[in-house]
């Protein structure tokens, strides 16, 4: 355990200790590789996390819950330090996940097995296995006797506004007694800066002071969990204005009254996130996220006050938020501040959009050559690779790995990809997901590769992975219809735009097609509502094509695909066509005539 806690504060929470260790660092390296993926090179003192895990894999102490719950603990830091998702590895933690819920009645307290849940609950949002993460979210609900519910309060947003109107707010509902536990005295928080702009408030001033009295009473654990469920609301949810206030409205309450460092950290890191957008208050984002990253390092508070609730907040590690600070200063034109981001955490890519900004790129070479004359190592190929668009560094660093680099050939499909050299493309991309198959991007990047070429089984199979990793990536879906389509298949390619619809509702273009494909399908009746969700969502839409082919189904009786008959439609196209009618001055005249 003392070394996994170094482990974490050298990685994720500070303060930042001893960094030498004095190990071969390409042999732990590659001991911690996981189906051709190694750790992040800002990942440090890894050789701590290979000696946890030995510990308690061990056949000795296997028969004991907690050091079950610690390696699934280990194990689940590893993933989350790799360069992308291993299957070994969610086998692994999701054998443990089962494993210590068969036992878990030996979790004697309300406290344990509820942020047990709330732990698991991140393993699952990680894997995007988002319904069993909801389900143990509101198992662990029950457990803990609290309801967290979106309502509605008056309150006022702006200096100027005069009268209050309706705001989100977090409603707290209990059954139970609240779960209160020891938070270890006065502790040092990272500081909250205020939003110090001329009309936006700094928070939202409500009509009755008594709004959040429910959120200053809630314990530790009782934060942890409402923190879980803004991951899960926004893992579960698409990008959209009503997800975002959602969400405001639980970082309120969470930054209202710190408990915990890891909460008050993680809870300011999704504040910024979802202020990076705002014109007012992209200014406290980058302010707030540069506190963050300067508390790593800080020595105040203890490493024990930091790691206190760290597996039940999925914090990010660090160099995750030194990420995002550099996405923020490149959005406000800071170039030269994103580089030395970039440059310290060895992300080439972004170090090469940088210098291409500046009008250096060659710097870029130069910089990782004279690394390179210090020894090869898989990374550095693969970075010079993407600098010099030389597909012999990938097949060079996927020798040097003895054939075992999924970022090799990743890089390289992906190269090729953008080159718009598919065909050549879809044999590299093929080779990394040989050797791990939970890429998602890969498996993506492979399907329209494929599409391209016209390989349409290929294309199929490729957005068929890619679904089953994200069930709620409507561009996925989409794609996977066409794919359908082209094999002419069209009643999997109108099941398929109808999960696309369930992910992306006011995606026109995927309504459209979903309208196209009902009417080859003979779906009429799914054909109109289309119809009108398109005029919903379109000014002065209009597709006499359609409207002329619902006409002639409907006149000549057809039978719809669920074995209805079309006279049954008539009313509703009357009505569809009356609403086109009117709020559209077709270009051509046309005349359907409905018996």
């Amino acid at each position: 355990m003392a070394s996994l806690h170094s482990f974490v504060c050298m990685n994720f929470t500070g303060p930042c200790m001893n960094r030498d260790s004095g190990c071969d660092l390409e042999k732990v390296r590659r001991e911690l590789q996981s189906d051709g993926e190694t750790p992040c090179p800002q990942a440090r003192r890894i050789e701590l996390l290979i000696r946890c895990c030995h510990i308690f894999s061990h056949n000795a102490v296997q028969e004991f819950l907690s050091c079950r719950i610690w390696l699934l603990r280990a194990r689940f830091i590893h993933q989350r330090i790799l360069e992308e998702k291993s299957a070994t590895l969610k086998e692994e933690c999701c054998r443990l996940i089962d494993e210590v819920l068969a036992m878990k009645e030996a979790l004697h307290s309300r406290f344990l097995l509820v942020n047990f849940l709330i732990e698991i609950s991140y393993i699952y949002h990680f894997y995007n296995e988002y319904s069993k993460a909801h389900g143990v979210l509101e198992q662990a609900q029950e457990v803990a006797g609290i309801k967290f519910n979106m309502s509605g309060a008056l309150g006022k947003r702006t200096r100027f506004q005069q009268n209050d109107i309706a705001q989100l707010v977090v409603r707290i509902e209990r059954s139970l007694e609240s779960l209160n536990v020891e938070s270890g005295g006065e502790q040092k928080f990272p500081k909250d800066i205020a939003l110090e702009d001329d009309t936006v408030l700094n928070r939202i001033t409500f009509l009755n002071p008594l709004t959040t009295e429910s959120a200053e009473s809630l314990s530790v654990v009782e934060q942890l969990l409402m923190l879980a469920l803004l991951e899960d609301l926004q893992k579960s949810n698409p990008v959209f204005v009503l997800t975002d206030e959602q969400s405001e409205a639980f970082v309120a309450q969470l930054v209202q009254r710190p408990q915990d460092w890891c909460i008050q950290s993680k809870a300011l890191f999704l504040r910024s996130r979802l202020e990076r957008q705002s014109s007012r208050k992209v200014e406290r984002a980058l302010m707030q996220i540069q506190v963050l990253v300067d508390e790593f390092s800080g020595e105040c508070p203890s490493s024990v006050d930091r790691t206190r609730c760290f597996f039940g907040s999925g914090l990010l590690p660090i160099w995750s938020v030194q990420h995002f600070l550099a996405e923020l200063f490149m959005s406000l034109g800071l170039v030269k501040s994103a580089l030395s981001v970039y440059e310290a955490l060895e992300m080439w890519d972004q170090v090469i959009e940088c210098f291409t900004v500046l009008e250096h790129r060659e710097k870029a070479e130069q910089l990782i050559r004279e690394r390179l004359q210090l020894g090869e190592t898989v990374d550095l190929l693969c970075s010079l690779g993407e600098v010099t668009y030389d597909t012999g560094c990938f097949e060079r660093a996927f020798q040097l790995s003895g054939e075992r680099s999924a970022k090799a050939m990743r890089l390289m499909g992906r190269m090729l990809f953008f080159r718009k050299e598919y065909e050549a493309a879809i044999p590299a991309l093929e080779k990394s997901l040989s050797i791990n198959k939970l890429q998602l991007n890969t498996w993506f990047l492979l399907g329209t590769a494929a599409f391209r070429t016209e390989k349409w089984e290929l294309a199929a199979g490729a957005y068929r992975h890619c679904a089953s990793m994200d069930s709620e990536n409507h561009e996925v879906w989409n794609n996977l219809s066409a794919a359908y389509i082209k094999l002419k298949q069209k009643d999997r390619a109108l099941r398929t735009l109808e999960e696309a619809l369930r992910c992306s509702y006011e995606n026109w273009k995927i309504w459209e097609n979903y309208m196209v494909t009902a009417v080859d399908c003979g779906a009429f009746e799914e054909a109109i509502r289309a119809y009108n969700r398109l005029m919903d969502l379109k000014d002065k839409f209009v597709d006499v094509e359609v409207v002329e082919i619902l006409g002639r189904a409907v006149n000549d009786d057809l039978v719809t695909r669920s074995g209805e008959k079309t006279v049954t439609l008539k009313a509703s196209l009357l009505k569809l066509l009356g609403r086109n009618t009117a709020s559209v001055r077709l270009g051509r005249s046309f005349v359907v005539k409905v018996a």
